[in-house]
């Protein structure tokens, strides 16, 4: 199955190809606009601006962004759920963490029993993002909650659980893990069985 990729939030979204992907995150535009969300951040650390005005100056870079939206493609292109081809892949959001980096080495030894084919920082700076292959038989939501319970996370965010979600395109650095195999497999489902389901432990960065 395929993912979609789209110019914006607001555009039509194509099927993603590697190459695709390759020049989304390799983009000057990607990476002047998450340099900036990561200038405000700093400052705001510093003082220099206040939460709310970091806030603003992420959501006007934000904007600038393509998209990638994991959990499915759509007919006509429409990023509405009712209208979406799903990809049999999931993504996990943990945010505001000062050290995202920190955390991925926690658990990057079990990418590969976790379903793991891409992790990222998300634009903010402040979070990590795991694509994964949903578990068979699970929902998004489902699979969101297995994710979390699998590295400790008890707070974890449970408003990107729809087709329809969107995340937005990091530069290459931001890019902490990347099987791009894996990402652009025909089946991106695992099969999880009683021999193969992994044990939750914590994530301790």
């Amino acid at each position: 199955m395929s993912f979609g990729i789209a110019l914006n939030k607001r555009s039509k979204v194509q099927v993603c190809t590697p190459e695709l992907l390759a020049a989304a995150i390799d983009s000057p535009h990607t990476a002047r606009a998450c340099a900036a969300i990561a200038d405000a951040l700093e400052a705001c650390r510093r003082g220099e601006l206040t939460r709310e005005e970091y806030e603003a100056i992420k959501r006007q870079e934000k904007d600038k962004l393509q998209c990638l939206c994991f959990h499915a493609t759509f007919r006509n292109g429409r990023r509405i759920s009712a209208e979406a081809e799903p990809s049999g892949l999931c993504i996990y959001d943990i945010d505001h963490i000062p050290h995202p980096r920190g955390w991925w080495k926690a658990i990057e030894a079990r990418r590969e029993e976790l379903g793991i084919v891409m992790a990222h920082i998300t634009p903010s700076a402040e979070g990590c993002r795991l694509v994964f292959r949903t578990p068979a038989g699970m929902t998004l939501p489902e699979a969101q909650a297995w994710m979390a319970q699998q590295v400790g996370d008890k707070e974890y965010d449970t408003s990107v659980s729809d087709y329809s979600r969107c995340s937005f395109v990091v530069p290459r650095e931001y890019v902490l893990f990347l099987d791009e195999e894996g990402l652009f497999a025909a089946q991106n489902t695992q099969i999880i069985t009683a021999d193969n389901l992994p044990s939750p432990q914590a994530c301790h960065p």
